[in-house]
């Protein structure tokens, strides 16, 4: 089983993402439902957009905040499960991306 930082994250099209004073809102539109993000929050999803895989995302974070290997590894894999699981972004383990249930 490979590691769970390489896997790749895809945004989902269906999200639309405003930022607000350092905070943002999304906007599922399949569902209809509101999500807010703190700073960190938002950070992590603008990363996101922007990283190949969940490492790339992880090694810039523990740059940018004061916090330990281990405790940015298990908040960042707890944020991205739950982005998943709210349908708003799908995660692959190389060529098998699992699909939010819509």
């Amino acid at each position: 089983m490979s590691d769970a930082l390489s896997q790749r994250v895809s945004l989902s099209p269906q999200v639309l993402f405003q930022a607000l004073d350092g905070e943002a809102v999304l906007l599922d539109l399949d569902s209809e439902q509101y999500f807010g993000l703190d700073e960190v929050g938002t950070r992590i999803w603008q990363l996101l957009q922007d990283s190949a895989n969940l490492d790339t995302a992880y090694q810039t974070l523990l740059t940018e905040y004061d916090i330990s290997a281990a405790q940015l590894r298990s908040d960042l894999l707890n944020f991205v499960g739950n982005l998943n699981e709210a349908g708003l972004i799908t995660v692959s383990d190389g060529d098998h991306p699992e699909k939010p249930d819509h």
